[in-house]
């Protein structure tokens, strides 16, 4: 009797399938940190020139500057919240990476568990085998001698 290989074709197969959930998981989680730097920088940019907004209103300034000021600010505002909905979707596709790498993880683990039950199986039955021949051969050595 020999171990099945149909038991490691699917545990490499779980294998495989757990690595590509992993580069996904990695790739989902870089999105994110991109992203989260993106929103950090564009606030750092926003910041900076709400100031440079109160620091020019002090002086004197024409109607169409103030007017594109606030236009400005108006559309780095837009910015950070498009990047903060971005990164709201890259967070839920973070989460179902993750979700999708564990079950992976669970399935693999799954199949080596029973590729090792299948070989101890197959250990135990030649095993038992052995031990029954040896019998076998002791039982009729004994006869002989008697």
């Amino acid at each position: 009797m020999k171990p099945r290989s149909c038991w490691s074709v699917l545990a490499k197969k779980a294998k495989d399938e757990e690595e590509v959930a992993q580069t996904a998981a990695a790739r989902a989680r870089n999105k994110v940190l991109e992203l989260q730097q993106s929103r950090q920088r564009m606030s750092d940019l926003l910041d900076d020139y709400k100031q440079r907004a109160l620091a020019a209103q002090s002086q004197l300034q024409t109607m169409a500057q103030a007017t594109n000021s606030r236009q400005f600010l108006l559309q780095l505002q837009s910015l950070v919240d498009r990047v903060d909905a971005d990164l709201k979707v890259a967070l839920r596709e973070l989460e179902q990476a993750k979700a999708v790498l564990l079950q992976a993880t669970h399935q693999r683990m799954k199949m080596e568990t029973m590729q090792e039950k299948d070989l101890e199986a197959v250990q135990k039955w030649e095993r038992q085998r052995d031990q029954k021949n040896m019998d076998s051969l002791g039982l009729t050595l004994y006869n002989l001698k008697a």
